[in-house]
């Protein structure tokens, strides 16, 4: 599908007042679906299209090709007519939007609710019968609070999707659960399945708060407020081993230690000694070490498929 039968697709969604989601729930497809159709990656089918026209009130030919030609004799019979009814839209349109240039579009109706458009950030909001939808294509969020319970998801197709249900489970990316706790309880903090019970056990450890107890007990008892808050840089290691020990992804793990211990260190340099220079340098090898860590994934990944 081309680039502008997609924003036309956008254009007749916004102004007929509905997010992605009620759009989706009203063809009785998925929001990811209106969502490819809406970023010119995949077209709707025949029966979706027919759908859409009748739900927007235009023909077809209009949908896809943009506005329709007139024949002749229509020009001739119904020019008139025709050139009063753009005048009165027009006329409409300047009454229920607030549109100028860049800035926020606002449509208020007592059918549609408010709707709030941001070209600028790329953001949207509805707030309507069905509830709040709340949008932001440019960070591929997505947030609705309705009757139906909470929705977050996200725009890309490799991103989690949060649901709760009217029966009090949770949906975390298709897979439901009891509760909240039950959920925690299963998944780590990438939303992902515990594979081991020490991994689970060691992820599950409230350790910022012993961090916090640690840092209170120095500060109170030596007065080294200041050297405590390295103390910080032990919560992200922490839980890149615990990472470790559930996975066994070594690359993972060096991709967080080693910016943590860089970091730590130029500050130890720079706040405690005063030598920034060239102390500096080694914040430089932090993305080679990264790029490096994901380039060994990759490899070890082709070689796992071969």
């Amino acid at each position: 599908m081309d680039l502008a039968m997609a924003q036309r697709l956008v254009d007749r969604r916004k102004a007929a007042g509905l997010s992605q989601e009620a759009l989706a729930a009203q063809l009785g497809v998925s929001r990811q679906a209106v969502s490819k159709w809406e970023r010119s990656e995949s077209s709707p089918d025949t029966d979706n299209l027919i759908a859409l026209a009748a739900l927007y009130g235009v023909s077809l030919d209009e949908l896809l090709y943009g506005e329709a030609a007139n024949d002749a004799d229509d020009l001739e019979d119904g020019s008139a007519d025709t050139e009063t009814a753009d005048v009165a839209d027009e006329a409409e349109d300047s009454a229920e939007h607030a549109d100028c240039g860049d800035k926020p579009l606002v449509d208020i109706s007592l059918a549609r609710g408010i709707h709030v458009i941001d070209p600028n950030k790329g953001e949207e909001v509805h707030v309507g019968w069905s509830g709040i939808h709340v949008t932001n294509e440019r960070k591929g969020e997505e947030v609705h609070v309705g009757p139906g319970g909470v929705h977050i998801d996200t725009l890309e197709d490799d991103g989690h999707s949060v649901r709760t249900n009217d029966d009090g489970t949770v949906t975390i990316d298709g897979e439901t659960f009891s509760s909240w706790k039950e959920a925690h309880d299963k998944l780590d903090h990438h939303g992902r399945h515990f594979h081991t019970k020490v991994g689970r056990a060691w992820n599950k450890f409230p350790f910022p708060a012993l961090v916090t107890l640690a840092y209170l007990v120095l500060g109170i008892v030596y007065g080294t407020w200041g050297m405590g808050l390295f103390l910080v840089f032990l919560i992200p290691v922490y839980y890149a081993i615990g990472d470790f020990i559930d996975r066994r992804h070594l690359s993972k793990l060096i991709e967080v230690i080693y910016p943590a211990a860089a970091i730590a260190w130029f500050l130890y340099m720079w706040l405690c000694l005063g030598q920034p220079h060239p102390a500096w340098i080694i914040l430089i090898t932090i993305p080679i070490v990264k790029a490096l860590m994901r380039w060994c994934r990759k490899q070890w990944k082709h070689r796992k498929q071969a």
